[in-house]
């Protein structure tokens, strides 16, 4: 869970999830008391409670952990319209004078919830290229809409 709480830390959000965190291979759940007592052999479960997200080489949050962190105060967060949310989801980066509204400091390196109205998108670290600064997407829910492309083809 320390994953977790590193993409925790890199986007300025205090937060605790309800319930009892459970590891099922590389992805991070949180169950319910009740159903973390009927948890007796982890080795066949592929899922349990509400998917916080997974770990491949950092933590990729799920998109209930963003629903979450899209409503409470505190997290850096910065706000686009529709065409530049669109383009996000599709994978793009958000260059700085896309951004309408930003909670935090703009500054590189720091990362950032994308919203639109109260939705997250998903995230992004501000970096500096040829003298603009960009916020790279690290994450967006496109994603499982891309890898699902992949898998098809």
């Amino acid at each position: 869970m320390s994953e977790m709480k590193d993409f925790l830390t890199a986007i300025v959000a205090v937060y605790e999830p309800v319930g009892e965190r459970i590891n099922l291979n590389d992805r991070r759940f949180v169950v319910s008391p009740e159903v973390a007592a009927q948890i007796h052999d982890r080795g066949r479960m592929v899922y349990a409670g509400k998917l916080l997200g997974r770990t491949k080489r950092e933590f990729m949050p799920g998109t209930s952990l963003l629903r979450e962190l899209s409503k409470i105060e505190g997290p850096n967060k910065v706000w686009v319209d529709d065409r530049v949310g669109w383009l996000f989801v599709c994978g793009r980066d958000i260059f700085e004078e896309s951004i309408i509204r930003a909670e935090g400091i703009l500054e590189e390196g720091t990362c950032f919830l994308v919203m639109l109205g109260d939705r997250c998108l998903g995230y992004g670290r501000l970096d500096t290229q040829e003298g603009k600064k960009l916020l790279k997407n690290i994450f967006d829910l496109g994603d499982f809409l891309r890898r699902e492309k992949r898998i098809i083809e």
